[in-house]
């Protein structure tokens, strides 16, 4: 079991452009070791939420730590709905990349064999020497997973990761993304619209409201093992908590 005292703490955050509230006195305690969803209708800031954690945009006031240190000093992944994939970089140079700049120093050997495992894991052994033009829409998305990954980040933060993908490859995609997930056990957040994929793969499902976005209601998952996958999908658990959160959505 993990155990960690570490926590993200968003603490009064508001945003607002212009004369417009975007996010308005959000307080969240999110910690590590755990997969939290967001979840709402559109023009509830759940992207906004998320790049305002990964340092993107600056908060409006409020104030966003980790361990009780500014975000600044805190190495966060952020997997954003393009991929973020540069077009010069070959997956095997994308991954090692990411790793390195996260360790500020050049990886040892024991640590490249780490990362070749990583690829390997994520379906990936085969497709080192392409660049992201050649890849299908679901291989980018398992590149920019791996590269997150093997920079071992604090925080590892999805917006939409898995939205651009087929239900057959999306599956597939969801289970190697848990399957990795084990090995560090970041604490993670992903924006999704997919009710049932946030509650699937998050520890709890953070509802917001929109205009402005607000913390709506907290849902723990009910699935104690989310690694099985296939018996999820076809629990009852699933389809009553996935009814229970679109009530709240639409309310």
């Amino acid at each position: 079991m993990f155990i960690s005292n570490r926590s993200l703490e968003v603490q009064n955050v508001s945003y607002q452009v212009e004369n417009q509230i975007i996010l308005n006195q959000i307080n969240l305690k999110l910690d590590e070791g755990k997969i939290y969803s967001l979840i709402g209708p559109s023009g509830a800031g759940k992207t906004t939420l998320l790049e305002q954690i990964a340092g993107v945009q600056k908060v409006t006031s409020g104030a966003i730590l980790f361990d009780q240190m500014p975000m600044k000093e805190v190495i966060v992944s952020l997997v954003p709905q393009d991929y973020g994939l540069l077009p010069w970089q070959t997956v095997e140079k994308a991954v090692l990349t990411g790793a390195t700049i996260s360790r500020k120093r050049a990886l040892t050997s024991a640590e490249k064999t780490e990362i070749k495992y990583l690829v390997e894991e994520m379906g990936l052994a085969s497709h080192l020497k392409k660049y992201p033009k050649q890849l299908s829409g679901g291989q980018k998305q398992r590149v920019a997973i791996a590269r997150c990954f093997a920079s071992q980040s604090a925080i590892f933060l999805m917006d939409e990761p898995f939205s651009a993908l087929d239900a057959f490859t999306r599956e597939k995609a969801q289970q190697l993304f848990l399957n990795c997930w084990q090995a560090s056990q970041p604490l993670t957040v992903f924006v999704t619209h997919d009710i049932e994929e946030a509650v699937l793969l998050a520890d709890e499902v953070i509802v917001m409201a929109a205009n402005p976005g607000q913390i709506k209601k907290r849902i723990p998952s009910p699935f104690s093992n989310k690694l099985d996958l296939i018996k999820n999908r076809q629990s009852l658990q699933l389809f009553e908590t996935v009814q229970a959160l679109r009530k709240e959505i639409e309310a």
